[in-house]
């Protein structure tokens, strides 16, 4: 099944800096498959077998 991730306050205003290969990268460690990223926005498409917990934060 298709989800998507939508990560506050990643890459503005300069402030909380990631590059989106390394944020790809900790979805593909946490085992999430066809990861893909829109832009620098913090923003994650992936895969995921199974529902993932969902966080209010």
């Amino acid at each position: 099944m298709r989800h998507v991730a939508l990560l506050r306050g990643i890459n503005v205003g300069g402030n909380t800096m990631i590059k989106m290969e390394e944020l790809r990268a900790m979805f593909e460690a946490l085992r999430f498959g066809n990861v893909k990223s829109y832009i620098n926005s913090g923003n994650i498409a992936f895969d995921c077998v199974g529902s993932p917990q969902v966080s209010k934060g």
